[in-house]
C-alpha cells in the first residue's frame, strides 16, 4: 500500500507539473493577418469514405488561393480513393498534385510525405490525414504563428465523438494532446499528431527526414520532431488556437482502438529520448500497482478505504489538468468522465505495453509486426 500511495502522489505531481506547463503555452488569436505560402501534404490510403471531405474544406479555406496548394498522395488505395479524389480536386480551384506513390515503386506514409516534399514548391508544409476536417481558417492560424525563428509547429487535434464508448477514447486523447503540448513547452518533447502538423522543408532535409526509422510502420510524427527540436530547441512550437484545430474520427469498436494503440505504442520502443522512455516505464509501473491493489483492496476494508480516497485525489488531480484541455477542444462532461477513464486506463496501458512487444497490428490493410 506504501508503494500505491507513493507513486500516486509522484502520479498526481507530475499530473500538476503538466497542467503547469499547459499554462505557460501563449494562447495565438485572430489578430494577426499574416500571409504565407503553403503546401499542404496529404497522405492517403483507403479513404474513399473521407477524402471527399477533406478536399472540400481545403476549397472553403479563408486564405488566399494563390499562397496554398494541395497535394494529395496516394499510397495505392483499392478502394476508389483515387478516382474521387480526383473528382474532388478536377472541381477544386485551389492549386493541386495529385501523386500515385506506387508509380514510383515505394508505399507506406513516410515514403508517401517524403515523395510530397520532392514536389512542394513551397517551403512550409502543412500536414494532415485523409480521414480528418479542418476548419476555414486553418491555413491562416498557422500563417500567423511563423515567425523566422519558427522551424516546426505542432497542432491540436479533436477526436470525434457520437457515444459513450467514443466519447472515453475523446477525453483519453485530449489528455495525450495537453500531454504532448505540456512536454513541448517544458523542453521536454515527446509526441505530437501527424494530423496536424507543420514545418519547414529546409528543416525536413537537414535532419534528412526519415532516414533511420523507415522500416518503423509508426511514428511519421514523433521521429521528425525529436530530430528538429535536437537542432532547433526553441524553434517547436505546440499551436494554442482554436482555429488550428483537427478533427478525426475515434474508432467504433474495442477491437479498432486495440489495434490503433497497438501501432501507437509500438513505436515507443525506438525512441532515442530518455524522457520517454522514462515516462513510459514509470506510467507502465503505476498503472500496474494500480490495478494490482484494486483487485487487492476488495478483500479488506481498511485497504479498500485508502484505496478509495487515493483513486478519488488521483481522479480530482486528472481532472485539474485535464478540464483547460478538454475546454480548448471543445470537449465537455471532464469531471465525470476523469473517474471512469481513471479505472478504466491502467487495463487498457497494461494490456498495450505488452501488446506493443509482441503483437501485431494492421493499418489500412496491411499488417505489421
Amino acid at each position: 500500500m506504501i508503494i500505491f500511495i507513493a507513486l500516486s502522489l509522484v502520479y498526481c505531481g507530475f499530473l500538476l507539473w503538466v497542467r503547469y506547463h499547459w499554462g505557460q503555452i501563449e494562447a495565438s488569436g485572430e489578430a494577426g493577418k499574416a500571409l504565407l505560402t503553403f503546401s499542404v501534404v496529404i497522405p492517403v490510403r483507403n479513404e474513399s469514405s473521407n477524402i471527399a471531405a477533406i478536399l472540400a474544406d481545403l476549397q472553403s479555406q479563408e486564405y488566399p488561393r494563390d499562397l496554398y496548394e494541395v497535394i494529395v498522395i496516394d499510397d495505392d488505395s483499392e478502394d476508389g480513393t483515387l478516382e474521387i479524389a480526383v473528382e474532388a480536386l478536377q472541381k477544386s480551384t485551389v492549386n493541386y498534385r495529385l501523386i500515385r506513390l506506387k508509380d514510383d515503386g515505394m508505399k507506406g506514409k513516410k515514403q508517401a510525405i517524403s515523395k510530397a516534399l520532392e514536389l512542394a514548391e513551397n517551403e512550409i508544409i502543412l500536414a494532415t490525414d485523409g480521414d480528418c476536417r479542418v476548419g476555414p481558417r486553418w491555413i491562416q492560424a498557422y500563417a500567423d504563428q511563423y515567425t523566422e525563428d519558427i522551424q516546426m509547429i505542432t497542432g491540436p487535434v479533436r477526436m470525434v465523438q457520437h457515444n459513450f464508448f467514443t466519447r472515453l477514447q475523446s477525453f483519453e486523447f485530449a489528455g495525450l494532446i495537453g500531454l504532448g503540448a505540456a512536454s513541448l513547452q517544458s523542453g521536454n518533447p515527446g509526441m505530437c499528431n501527424g494530423a496536424n502538423l507543420s514545418y519547414r522543408k529546409s528543416a525536413f532535409h537537414e535532419v534528412s527526414g526519415y532516414e533511420g526509422n523507415h522500416e518503423i510502420a509508426s511514428g511519421d510524427d514523433e521521429f521528425l520532431l525529436q530530430k528538429i527540436f535536437k537542432i532547433y530547441p526553441r524553434g517547436v512550437v505546440f499551436l494554442k488556437d482554436k482555429r488550428a484545430i483537427v478533427s478525426t474520427p475515434a474508432k467504433d469498436t474495442l477491437a479498432e482502438l486495440i489495434n490503433q494503440r497497438k501501432r501507437w505504442s509500438s513505436k515507443w520502443k525506438f525512441h532515442k529520448s530518455y524522457y520517454i522512455k522514462l515516462m513510459a516505464i514509470a506510467v507502465f509501473f503505476n498503472y500496474l500497482v494500480f490495478a494490482y491493489m484494486l483487485m487487492a483492496s476488495f478483500m479488506n476494508e481498511t485497504s479498500f478505504a485508502i484505496f478509495l480516497s487515493i483513486f478519488m485525489l488521483r481522479a480530482f488531480t486528472l481532472s485539474i489538468f485535464i478540464k483547460p484541455v478538454v475546454v480548448f477542444l471543445g470537449i465537455r462532461n471532464a469531471i465525470w468522465v476523469s473517474l471512469v477513464i481513471e479505472i478504466i486506463y491502467p487495463f487498457l496501458v497494461l494490456f498495450l505495453g505488452i501488446a506493443s512487444i509482441f503483437g501485431h497490428y494492421s493499418w489500412k490493410g496491411r499488417y505489421y509486426s
